[in-house]
């Protein structure tokens, strides 16, 4: 007669690797994780973006007045884009500043953080670069960035 399993035991092994797979999955939290991959993705694209709107600026004394710019006149081979395929979000001031007039005096690159780690105690937590402080870094504010928020390297 031949030794073969149980059905019983069958049945206990596919239960006991159910269990540890369920702990694996609830330590690892691949949502989190794939926030943060998110995160970081949002990360390069400002720092990219920045050190071609400060190259701009040494070169012109003025801030493109739209990120299209950098592209169109070589500072950048293409711009990045968020993990969500859209653009980041680039606010020039003065308002109706333009880039012919070189008259664009500060700005504010930002995106909208993701992961729970990145969270500010009060308000929204972006990642982004201000023209005011020439900084990158989390910026924690209640309402829109604004180039004389100073983003902090946390």
């Amino acid at each position: 007669m031949k030794k073969a399993f149980t059905l019983v035991e069958l049945l206990v092994v596919i239960a006991v690797i159910g269990v540890l797979a369920a702990v694996v999955l609830v330590d690892i939290n691949p949502a989190k994780k794939l926030a943060q991959a998110r995160d970081a993705q949002r990360k390069s694209g400002i720092q990219q973006i920045s050190t071609g709107l400060s190259t701009y600026y040494t070169q012109k004394t003025s801030y493109p007045a739209a990120l299209a710019d950098l592209v169109t006149q070589n500072e950048l081979k293409n711009l990045p884009k968020t993990p969500s395929c859209t653009y980041f979000i680039y606010i020039v001031n003065p308002t109706g500043c333009t880039s012919a007039n070189k008259d664009c005096t500060g700005g504010v690159l930002y995106d909208t953080f993701e992961s729970p780690n990145n969270a500010c105690a009060t308000g929204q937590s972006y990642w982004g670069w201000t023209a005011g402080s020439g900084a990158i870094g989390k910026i924690c504010t209640t309402g829109t960035p604004a180039s004389s928020d100073v983003p902090t390297t946390d």
